[in-house]
């Protein structure tokens, strides 16, 4: 598994690089574009990627000064940030979208409907909630 998330990385960032991104910068964006009308917090973004705080502010003060996003004093607890996409990026999200497209119809060219449905099964499984269900509570008994 590590083989393929270090492999599905490279092919992410390589893509990214062609635009003066990062392949996490390009998620990041992809997720905020997915919900353009709604509040994003910097805590949502630590939630949706499984990162450390320290490590949300760090990449978000980086996507800020390069002009990719708006870091905001959330208005319901000054505590929080609120982030938002700048013009700047707008068409970065429609490019995601349809590099995601592609990689997609590739998948489904490979296999079944069935195959990637249990596919996707599998990694919900695995992935640890932050309850520690799921893949860390069945590795103990």
């Amino acid at each position: 598994m590590k083989h393929a998330n270090n492999t599905l990385s490279r092919h992410i960032d390589t893509f990214a690089a062609g635009y003066g991104l990062t392949g996490v910068q390009l998620s990041i964006i992809d997720f905020l574009g997915k919900y353009p009308q709604q509040m994003c917090l910097q805590r949502d973004i630590e939630t949706e990627f499984a990162i450390r705080r320290s490590s949300a502010t760090t990449l978000l003060q980086r996507m800020e000064k390069k002009g990719l996003i708006l870091r905001l004093v959330a208005k319901d607890d000054a505590r929080q940030k609120e982030i938002q996409l700048t013009k700047k990026v707008q068409p970065f999200v429609q490019l995601n979208r349809d590099y995601m497209k592609v990689q997609r119809t590739s998948l489904e060219a490979h296999f079944s409907r069935e195959e990637l449905m249990t596919f996707t099964k599998i990694l919900q499984f695995l992935i640890v909630d932050e309850a520690g269900k799921n893949y860390g509570k069945e590795r103990e008994r």
